[in-house]
């Protein structure tokens, strides 16, 4: 039911009769501009992305202003029919508001508890969910001013199946993946992808009267991206039951957001034939030191060569492929990690 918001809305008018007609009546497409140019801001629903045909749900804050670049957070609902995309973005619209941050929830087909994860390849609900949020996120960031620092991906219960998935699948679109009493498994990504998102800030969190299993699903998540070298992994058991608390998640995202450097590798290239000399520079933006200062700069350029300066040419000497690991430590003491690699012939 890819894309299937208002399909969903007409199953439930089906089981529970006319009280739910309503809900069909307000599956148009809204307008995400008025009449005379300017953002629509607060609920704007049943959005259509134009290449796969996916609906999303958005809130942007009333104060938006265009010139001011703002957070956003691509959220993920449960298990239908507990809960619903357009519902998933309405638990959302207080704290919106309240913290300036554009909210966006796609109609996710592998938000389901019942989601099967096979051992040996990606879910097909996982990757049509991946290809139409890329598609989403693209389309959302040409509309409004985004902040491309500042892009979460989270899910509750089991929404949590693709804000995994997805977030894993594109570290170079989301800053930090928030699994909210999150289902999690171990196959849903290959080792390789891991590897490859290692420098993201991951935050599982479950409620200490959660549902039966959650626990061990979400100690499992905490295995599994600690062994996979996930150095900004966060977990935590709070207070309470199966709760969506999209206010922790947004302090621990804006915490992020306006304290940690947000740190990026230029390379002169990425690929070429040996001996390949390449010049890699950390850029580093820390909303907490704007003169650009940090405590210190770390490269591991992927063949045993260490280097403490922030911009560093290396030559490569036998054919294969590099993973550059940064490591940036802000004046506060926030270690931020970015990663690249350099595939030699």
């Amino acid at each position: 039911m890819s894309g299937s918001g208002c399909i969903k809305g007409r199953w439930i008018a089906l089981v529970v009769g006319p009280i739910l007609v309503a809900m069909i009546g307000g599956c148009g497409t809204e307008d995400w501009r008025r009449a005379d140019g300017q953002v629509a801001t607060g609920k704007v629903s049943f959005q259509k992305e134009a290449a796969t045909g996916r609906v999303y749900h958005l809130y942007v804050p009333t104060t938006y202003n265009p010139r001011r670049a703002y957070p956003l957070v691509v959220t993920g609902q449960g298990t239908f029919p507990f809960d619903d995309a357009a519902s998933q973005r309405d638990k959302w619209v207080d704290v919106g508001e309240r913290y300036g941050l554009i909210i966006c929830s796609p109609d996710f087909d592998s938000a389901t508890g019942l989601l099967g994860i096979p051992s040996d390849r990606p879910a097909p609900e996982l990757v049509r969910d991946d290809k139409c949020t890329v598609a989403v996120v693209k389309e959302v960031i040409s509309r409004y001013n985004i902040n491309r620092d500042a892009i979460m991906i989270t899910g509750w219960s089991a929404g949590a199946f693709p804000a995994h998935f997805i977030g894993l699948h594109h570290p170079e679109i989301f800053r930090c993946i928030v699994g909210r009493a999150g289902n999690f498994n171990e196959h849903l990504v290959a080792d390789d992808v891991a590897q490859r998102a290692r420098n993201m800030h991951v935050y599982v969190f479950f409620g200490e009267g959660d549902l039966p299993g959650w626990d061990s699903m979400n100690r499992d998540a905490n295995f599994w991206y600690t062994i996979r070298g996930f150095r900004n992994f966060v977990i935590r058991r709070l207070p309470g039951g199966h709760e969506h608390n999209e206010v922790e998640a947004a302090r621990y995202f804006l915490n992020i957001v306006n304290h940690w450097p947000a740190v990026h590798i230029e390379a002169s290239t990425t690929e070429g034939r040996a001996p390949l000399a390449v010049t890699l520079r950390a850029r580093v933006n820390d909303p907490d030191s704007p003169d650009g200062r940090v405590d210190s700069v770390l490269w591991n350029l992927g063949d045993n060569t260490v280097s403490a300066k922030p911009e560093v040419t290396h030559v490569y000497n036998k054919p294969g492929l590099y993973n550059v690991f940064l490591t940036v430590v802000d004046l506060d003491g926030h270690h931020e990690y970015q990663q690249a690699w350099i595939k030699v012939d």
